[in-house]
């Protein structure tokens, strides 16, 4: 089950205003002279940003939407504006997210439930090209009787040029009974009311072995046991409770009836149901990056004061993607690349096993596609673990790739390629510039063939 989050902000979408990211930028900048940092050395530079958390990135400005992937299945819930992201990924032929499920060929299909109506949980809706293109399929699951009409309403011609009626994909709304479970896709997916104006409703998704709980857009005003005990049962073993975290503690005291939680009460419930990863959802959109990391550092705090490890608190950010059952934080594996003088560097940090691979080889083939090159060195000093999944992807990806270097391979993960017999496989260099040199010369020497030709 690999999960992914598309829109994990509140209310309304809330993009960075650019005095925001000059701010950030400024920070950056400032902390960097603090700590010496050379700004001529792009390895010291790519360092120091994975030091910064809060200035590097954003949590995003879309609101709530996130899928989940079983085998050729694909769940979408809600379609706050982050579903229009997902659109545009399932129409981009040249991705192999995009190949796996077909949308952009008509030919793709998926499930997509709806917690409320609220109007930033459909208002990307509209937006969702595949539902545009003739030959797909959706299947629409609600609680509520009145979605479809809503579904209707909000693409009148008074506020959207396109119709409902003039969708071109096919679609299938079936109305779901609270509690009763019901078999999709390979899942077994249960409803529970939450309290919230005009009704809320979480989600419970098990299949392939995990479980995963959405259960935003909740206010919990009673939190006395005989109140909670069948939210504890609902939440109970998830391996991820994704909560509404949109108030500090004293707001959601102070704004009853607003329909909306905290994180330190997330973290109390997910403690009693036994859940292993509370992630921290639906931020207000007026919060700040480093307000919202806050939030996540304190509610950490408050779990290990209270001498526990679990549950494992996360924030839940646009692009967060996480495999299910076996998601260990300690697998992270990231990618930054940039493009210079015609050449693709990537920067591939953490650990390049099993789970590394699908992201691995989509992001290559998007950067391949983007940049139109068939340079490319992979910056491997900060890989932690190189196992057997990454060898072969690697060695895949020498086959495809027609210059390819390998530049600062770790001491402790040089001799998997040793072990593996695969090394002289592999261009395998020191530094940057070395890997350069041999890009030219292999250049050259092909241009030599071809005037002696």
């Amino acid at each position: 089950m690999l999960l992914k989050f598309w829109g994990t902000t509140g209310s309304i979408p809330a993009p960075l205003r650019p005095e925001q990211i000059e701010k950030k930028i400024v920070a950056a900048l400032q902390t960097a002279g603090q700590k010496g940092i050379d700004l001529t050395d792009m390895k010291a530079i790519q360092k120091f940003v994975a030091t910064l958390p809060s200035v590097k990135g954003s949590t995003g400005g879309n609101t709530t939407c996130f899928s989940i992937e079983m085998g050729n299945n694909l769940l979408i819930f809600d379609a706050g504006s982050g579903i229009r992201e997902l659109g545009n990924r399932l129409m981009d032929g040249n991705s192999r997210f995009a190949k796996k499920f077909g949308f952009y060929k008509g030919e793709g299909r998926a499930h997509i439930f709806f917690t409320h109506t609220h109007w930033d949980h459909i208002q990307g809706l509209p937006f969702f090209i595949p539902l545009h293109v003739p030959g797909n399929a959706f299947d629409i699951y609600h609680v509520h009787d009145y979605v479809p009409k809503v579904m209707v309403r909000q693409m009148e011609r008074e506020f959207f040029p396109k119709q409902f009626g003039q969708i071109d994909s096919t679609l299938r709304f079936h109305q779901l009974q609270e509690g009763e479970p019901i078999e999709i896709a390979g899942a077994i997916v249960s409803s529970i009311e939450l309290k919230h104006p005009n009704k809320a409703y979480g989600y419970r998704i098990e299949g392939d072995d995990a479980i995963v709980v959405l259960a935003t857009d909740a206010e919990y005003k009673d939190l006395g046991y005989a109140t909670l005990k069948k939210y504890y049962k609902f939440y109970s073993n998830a391996d991820v409770l994704i909560f509404d975290a949109m108030y500090s503690l004293r707001e959601a005291f102070v704004k009853e009836d607003w329909g909306h939680s905290s994180a330190l009460i997330g973290a109390d419930i997910a403690r009693s149901a036994h859940v292993k990863r509370l992630l921290l959802s639906h931020h207000d959109p007026i919060a700040t990056d480093e307000e919202v990391l806050q939030v996540v550092q304190e509610t950490q705090e408050y779990i290990r004061g209270k001498g526990e490890q679990w549950p494992e608190v996360m924030l839940a950010v646009e692009g967060l993607e996480m495999n299910l059952p076996e998601y260990d934080p300690a697998e992270d594996f990231h990618i930054q690349e940039q493009l210079t003088d015609g050449v693709i560097f990537m920067t591939l940090s953490g650990k390049f096993g099993a789970y590394a691979t699908e992201q691995f080889k989509e992001h290559l083939e998007q950067s391949l596609s983007s940049y139109q090159t068939d340079k490319v060195i992979l910056k491997m000093e900060n890989l932690s673990e190189l196992a057997t999944a990454g060898i072969r992807t690697l060695l895949e990806t020498r086959r495809t790739v027609k210059n390819l270097a390998l530049v600062g391979v770790p001491e402790n993960v040089f001799p998997v390629f040793k072990w593996a017999g695969v090394a002289d496989f592999f261009a395998i260099y020191e530094k940057d510039e070395d890997a350069l040199v041999a890009f030219e010369q292999l250049e050259h020497d092909e241009q030599q063939k071809l005037v002696n030709n």
